[in-house]
């Protein structure tokens, strides 16, 4: 019996470094669970294996402290809810294939070189966290790096991803280029996932800093295309941009926004379509408009069918 027991404490500190992680140093309920047991244990080395296989130029390191914060915390010390994130996690990272593409006809300016780990979930697009390197077409220098958690890539027919593609219920293009802020200089726009209303298309915006030569992500814009039915719509002649949405079949909303001597983006004008009659026959048609600090509003109603064949 004596030398069981001391088999047995030779083998506790092989056992507190078979995770990932140093057990030594297991700092809350859900290391010290990891640790307790082998099979969590071994699950952890596992994903751990997996994710450096993946994390290239730290391609998942962000997706995977997520994941750590996220998923894995919340089951705390639960062994079932642990060993069901790690074969989930772990499934996700062994069915991920990275994706290598190279985009050239978004601008004249620029070509994108992007990295993405493809999860592989659907067929006519690629998701994944993912590193987009801006070239310098002149130069072919390297310009900026951007590194985002999600970017959805569809592709089209031709099985090339879309660009500068934002029609309303169809694929959108993975990298759209305007002046959205009319300054002369042109911006993008990177799809990140389809999370705005009705599983709408979701964009982070950055814009182009002159003083930096850099493109700064725009909370203002991104916001606003997780808030309305996909990417805004850009007005050159008239410097607006310009966002749609519903609710349901019979209620639409565009507004119109411009950007104001602090280039502040701020909403001038909407427009309210109004079709819930009861009785099928007639829309409202409301127009918002902001005058001298100040919104004035009119409203007429139109029948139905004539309004929507005009």
């Amino acid at each position: 019996m004596k030398q069981l027991r001391g088999l047995l404490l030779l083998l506790l500190p092989m056992l507190a470094t078979a995770a990932s992680f140093d057990c030594g140093k297991a700092a809350t309920a859900t290391e010290q669970a990891i640790c307790r047991q082998p099979a969590l244990s071994a699950l952890d080395e596992q994903v751990a294996a997996a994710y450096r296989q993946h994390n290239q130029q730290g391609l998942l390191q962000d997706n995977q402290r997520a994941w750590l914060n996220g998923p894995r915390a919340e089951c705390k010390a639960e062994a079932a809810c642990l060993q069901s994130r790690y074969q989930q996690r772990l499934v996700q990272l062994q069915r991920a294939q990275l994706i290598r593409q190279h985009i050239d006809n978004a601008t004249p300016a620029y070509q994108f070189d992007i990295s993405l780990l493809n999860w592989g979930e659907q067929d006519w697009a690629a998701a994944g966290p993912a590193i987009i390197n801006i070239i310098d077409k002149r130069s072919q220098r390297s310009v900026q790096q951007l590194r985002l958690d999600n970017v959805y890539m569809a592709h089209g027919d031709d099985g090339k991803p879309l660009v500068n593609s934002a029609r309303l219920y169809d694929l959108q293009g993975v990298i759209n280029v305007a002046d959205f802020d009319f300054d002369g200089h042109a911006d993008l726009a990177i799809q990140n996932g389809n999370d705005g209303p009705y599983g709408g298309p979701t964009y982070s915006v950055y814009l182009y800093d002159n003083a930096s030569k850099q493109f700064v992500l725009n909370d203002e814009l991104s916001t606003l295309t997780g808030e309305t039915l996909g990417m805004f719509q850009v007005d050159a002649k008239h410097k607006r941009l310009s966002t749609f949405a519903k609710s349901g079949c019979c209620y639409h909303e565009t507004t119109y926004y411009q950007f104001d001597a602090r280039h502040r983006l701020q909403a001038v004008e909407r427009l309210i379509e109004d079709a819930q009659d009861p009785a099928g026959k007639q829309v409202r048609v409301t127009r918002e408009t902001l005058v001298n600090g100040r919104w004035k509003t009119s409203s007429r109603r139109y029948a139905l069918d004539a309004y929507y064949h005009q």
